[in-house]
Order: structure tokens, then sequence, then C-alpha cells
């Protein structure tokens, strides 16, 4: 599935809105470890009401990946230790959430001509 990171209200609309037209599947997903800079609170508000999956990037950092599952986050991304995987994962079992060990490769929504780019990415074959 395409995966397009936001970091704001405004490209999260021109994703969903963007994915709705084409009537395409894709994720969204914070920019590299802003679970850590930004903080569990504000990715749950950015996404609280988006219809598409969305990623919580933690870095390293489980602790933050363990709060945004808590919060009821869907997803998280986090390159934690073996021991702290496993107890993410089953933690994400019983919240309903996923996790991921690293980041997919995932489409930098340009400055100049963001919809545009946006469209092409999602156009474009996707291996699943």
């Amino acid at each position: 599935m395409p995966l397009i990171t936001i970091s704001g209200a405004g490209e999260l609309a021109l994703v969903t809105t963007t994915a709705a037209s084409l009537r395409t599947d894709c994720a969204v997903v914070s920019p590299p470890g802003a679970g850590c800079f930004m903080g569990v609170p504000w990715w749950a508000a950015l996404v609280a009401d988006c219809p598409l999956p969305a990623w919580l990037d933690c870095g390293q950092a489980a602790g933050h990946a363990a709060a945004a599952l808590r919060a009821g986050l869907s997803g998280v991304i986090v390159s934690a230790t073996a021991p702290q995987h496993h107890a993410l994962v089953s933690l994400a079992c019983m919240t309903g959430g996923r996790v991921l060990r690293a980041r997919p490769h995932a489409l930098e929504l340009p400055a100049r001509g963001a919809r545009d780019a946006l469209e092409r990415y999602l156009r474009a074959p996707h291996v699943p």
C-alpha cells in the first residue's frame, strides 16, 4: 500500500481528498521519529478523523510506541530490541494496533506541486 509522509492538517487533507478522488488505498505516516519530538497527543489529534491507516514513527523509542498503542493509535513504527518488539506486539494485540520494525518507503510531499506528485505516486503500481 502506498505510504505518504504528512506533518500537518493541510497535507492530511490533500492526501485524503486525492486518494478518495482516485479511488485508491494509501496510508499516512508521520515524519521519521516524530513520536519522540512531536509526541503521541499531536499525532492522535492530527489523525483523529482520518479514514486512512496512520502510522506514528517513534524511532528507537519503545516507550513512545507503547504510549501510542495505549492511546488507541492503529500503528507504530519503532526500531526496538527484540524483547521490546515482542512486548509491543503483545500490547498491539490487546489494543488492536500494529507494529512495524522498520520504516517502509514513503512519499515525501514536495513544497511545490504536491498534488501532482501525489497523484503520480498513487497512480503508479506498488508492490504489496
